[in-house]
């Protein structure tokens, strides 16, 4: 079966394939992490504020975002440098997450030119059997033909997706980046 459903996608075809399960799963994998953890922070937070018991370092560590607001409060950053260090400090606890965004992006931007590669191998496999027989093989000639346009629609059908899961997941990430530094400046007021 596998072999058969090589020989109608190609090689292009088949790294296409495999990249939309590493896209799906890079997506799925950020979302259930992303969901998880503002939720562990904003307990963190209302602990923090009530103060009652007091929260430790190693309770802060727990989560990534309270790891970075932790982080901040504790080495008293001023107000005016603030934004920049909560996005170092953020960068650095999240950075499972950048990568998986960072290979998401590199996938959107792979696919159609994997489609393109299968593209130009389907007609060159048709020019061949032109050029290899005095009397034309239509179902060959079809077959190249085949992957030609099934590698390209294939390689557009992960691009298009994998873009837009990037930048859902580029927009949760800034979210919760603005989330943090505004409670991180809500608690140094206090």
């Amino acid at each position: 079966m596998i072999e058969a459903l090589y020989a109608k996608i190609g090689p292009a075809g088949s790294v296409i394939a495999v990249l939309s399960f590493v896209s799906l799963y890079l997506f799925l994998a950020s979302v259930i992490y992303l969901a998880w953890v503002p939720r562990g922070f904003r307990l963190f937070l209302a602990a923090l504020k009530k103060d009652q018991p007091p929260m430790t370092e190693e309770q802060a560590h727990k989560n990534p975002i309270s790891s970075v607001v932790w982080t901040a409060l504790e080495h008293k950053t001023p107000r005016a440098e603030l934004q920049g260090e909560i996005q170092y400090l953020f960068q650095r606890n999240f950075g499972t997450t950048y990568v998986s965004l960072t290979i998401l992006r590199l996938i959107s931007v792979i696919s159609p030119l994997l489609g393109l590669l299968g593209t130009v191998l389907g007609i060159t496999r048709v020019f061949r059997e032109i050029s290899l027989q005095a009397a034309v093989d239509n179902a060959a000639l079809a077959g190249g033909i085949w992957e030609a346009l099934i590698t390209t629609i294939m390689g557009m059908s992960v691009a298009i997706p994998t873009l837009v899961f990037y930048y859902l997941l580029r927009l949760r990430t800034r979210a919760l980046m603005i989330e943090c530094i505004e409670s991180t400046r809500d608690l140094m007021r206090d």
